[in-house]
């Protein structure tokens, strides 16, 4: 066996020891959650209380210097990862200062390739930011909340309480700690051209490192519902895979990306197999088009398409008047920008899982509330 993680080594060392997960926290001084979450390698304690868990369990020297801690490099796995994604990523440390960042982000954060760039502090102090983002008093608010809880981990971190204590000088209130601030945070993104780019914050954990944090700005649509719009108000061209940004994976929790010939999407780390993109896409819209459609929203786009009608106004396609006739409009009639349209209008997610006894994969949906 290659013990090639923290997680997997303080997880094998205590076994041997004979001890409880509860006996390891109550030596080290920290909660019970927290250990369980070093051990599972989905949180990052404090480097203070990874050393004395290193301690306790009376790890050699020997492993300890393979350990995946604070500090150490990235290795190549998370560097192909990160610099495979299409959109902005970056990887920052547990003072959120920048380790790694690709193309995209930095050309959305030009600054982050310098040494010792931190995103927290640019976004609580750097004018910069106040300037290009437009919600900038939620975003602050949150990534406050985020610093509170670094602290608590990390409390003699030097980098961290020189952020709060400028904080404070200049009134940034704290917000509420939560674990999952960033997490899900919207990024409205002011531009020069007029319309403003919005972007969803995802704040993950890479594989085997718990001391990171992967940052991650997904692309959201700000189209109007465009379900079979007018052909004057129609939006712009939508091209490539139609669930970009919509499919993750539920075994590493990565966005799965699409693309190749035949078309497939994947897993970047693996650990699903490549799906069809013809196969997927129509089951999911199978599920999309009976939550987008149901009786009642048909008999209610009937009736604006007689007063559109009336109106003179022509409309690319004929409304549906139940989801079966949606379905054979997607299949025939759609272009990929009103199927697009009506994927991110009614779906915020949908995660895949591979199917029991390895037949197929099965897929949880995460719905958009629709008025």
């Amino acid at each position: 066996m290659v013990i090639a993680t923290l997680a997997e080594v303080v997880a094998v060392y205590r076994a041997r020891a004979a001890l409880e997960a509860s006996h390891v926290a109550e030596r080290v001084g920290i909660s019970i959650a927290q250990y369980l979450a070093l051990e599972a390698g989905t949180a990052w304690p404090g480097t203070e209380a990874v050393e004395a868990v290193i301690d306790a369990l009376q790890i050699p020297h020997s492993h300890r210097a393979r350990l995946a801690t604070e500090g150490a490099p990235l290795d190549k796995y998370l560097q192909r990862v990160l610099h495979g994604y299409d959109i902005p990523a970056l990887i920052v440390d547990s003072a959120w200062r920048t380790v790694e960042a690709n193309a995209f982000a930095r050309t959305l954060l030009p600054d982050s390739v310098l040494p010792g760039w931190n995103l927290m502090r640019w976004i609580l102090f750097d004018e910069d930011a106040r300037r290009r983002i437009a919600n900038w008093d939620d975003v602050a608010r949150g990534f406050s909340g985020a610093l509170r809880d670094a602290i608590t981990a990390a409390p003699r971190n030097a980098e961290l309480l020189a952020i709060r204590e400028d904080a404070a000088h200049l009134g940034i209130a704290a917000g509420p700690s939560s674990r999952d601030c960033p997490d899900v945070q919207v990024f409205v993104w002011r531009t020069d051209c007029g319309a403003y780019p919005i972007s969803a914050c995802l704040a993950t954990v890479p594989s085997g490192r718990p001391d990171l944090r992967q940052i991650t700005f997904v692309p959201r649509s700000t189209q109007p519902v465009p379900v079979l719009m007018a052909a004057q108000s129609s939006p712009a061209p939508w091209y490539g895979p139609l669930l970009t940004d919509l499919l993750s994976c539920g075994l590493c929790g990565l966005l799965l990306t699409g693309g190749g010939l035949p078309a497939t999407y994947s897993c970047a780390t693996g650990c699903l197999p490549a799906l069809l993109a013809d196969d997927l896409e129509l089951r999911i819209a199978k599920e999309v088009l009976t939550h987008a459609f149901p009786a009642q929203a048909c008999r209610k786009l009937g009736i604006a398409q007689e007063m559109l009608t009336a109106d003179g106004i022509e409309l690319e396609l004929n409304v549906p008047v139940s989801p079966q006739h949606a379905l054979n409009q997607w299949q025939r009639s759609m272009t990929n920008t009103q199927r697009r349209g009506i994927l991110t209008t009614t779906l915020r997610s949908a995660t895949i899982v591979p199917a029991p006894n390895n037949d197929g994969v099965d897929l949880a949906y995460n719905w958009r509330e629709l008025t």
